[in-house]
């Protein structure tokens, strides 16, 4: 059985990596949007796509911030938290992919 510290050190190594590709993207669309208004002119179709990343980042901040949120409630009402079961609401395939992955990792 494992420890649940390695169990929690893998659960935050899976959450810096996520917050690491967030802070990534938010750089990057950064630097479109400074082009765009340095530049003065309306986007162009390639940085127009690079701004729906916008949207990619706020849904994944909801699915992170939900997943927090459910793993709360389960300590709050039964103690051990089940972060597969927490990840399964995660609307984001990718990102619950992630997420299971990491609880996976951390429950064997």
């Amino acid at each position: 059985m494992e420890r649940p510290d390695k169990a929690l050190g893998e659960l935050c190594a899976a959450s810096a990596w996520e917050m690491e590709q967030l802070r990534g993207q938010m750089q990057a669309l950064e630097d479109v949007v400074l082009d765009v208004l340095e530049r003065g002119t309306a986007p162009t179709s390639q940085e127009l796509r690079s701004l729906q990343d916008f949207d990619l980042v706020i849904q994944t901040l909801s699915g992170l911030s939900g997943f927090y949120r459910r793993v709360q409630a389960q300590v709050d009402e039964a103690g051990p938290a089940d972060l597969p079961a927490a990840a399964a609401g995660v609307t984001l395939e990718k990102l619950r992919d992630r997420l299971r992955s990491a609880s996976s990792m951390a429950s064997t």
